[in-house]
């Protein structure tokens, strides 16, 4: 009896890795009710200074921060911490080292990721600064937010898919 398996098992053995790869990428979508409520959230964060001013009720703005600041953090804990997600009933973060290769995952290096956040975020603050002269500019950043993120698209989900199959093709060269 060898040790070593046929080309057929092999090749059966590999194709069950990829589905569960597939599995665990489907996995992580979140519930439509989450995605919902914390487009939600962000509009109203991002908009109420303008709508409260459209409304004329300017008085209601320390009740309204001192309800969505907490609702904010809320649902910031409870996408980014394992309890929270539990708690919220959210599936667990995947990692994406489990999914993509090591030599895939290998361009993220420290030196790189310093570069990236240093030019979003001059690019953030200079978007910022021009944003100050165009009226009404936090609704209309609270509707893009918030319709951003209550709607969605699978991009993350296939491109997870497409890097494991890289990967996936990579293993079996």
């Amino acid at each position: 009896m060898s040790l070593e398996p046929d080309a057929e098992h092999a090749a059966r053995a590999l194709e069950d890795v990829q589905r569960r790869r597939d599995q665990a990428i489907e996995a992580q979508r979140q519930p439509r009710w989450f995605s919902i409520a914390w487009g939600t959230n962000l509009f109203l964060v991002f908009a109420a200074p303008d709508l409260l001013s459209l409304l004329h009720l300017q008085p209601w703005w320390p009740w309204c921060s001192g309800v969505l600041a907490p609702l904010t953090v809320a649902f910031l804990i409870g996408q980014y911490t394992r309890w929270g997600r539990s708690l919220l009933g959210l599936p667990p973060v995947l990692q994406v080292r489990g999914i993509v290769s090591p030599g895939l995952a290998e361009w993220r290096t420290p030196r790189r990721m310093v570069v990236f956040l240093g030019v979003v975020g001059v690019v953030f603050l200079t978007c910022g600064v021009f944003l100050t002269y165009i009226p009404y500019w936090h609704l209309l950043m609270g509707i893009a937010l918030g319709l951003a993120t209550m709607l969605q698209s699978n991009r993350q989900s296939e491109r997870l898919k497409s890097l494991g199959s890289l990967g996936y093709a990579h293993d079996r060269s």
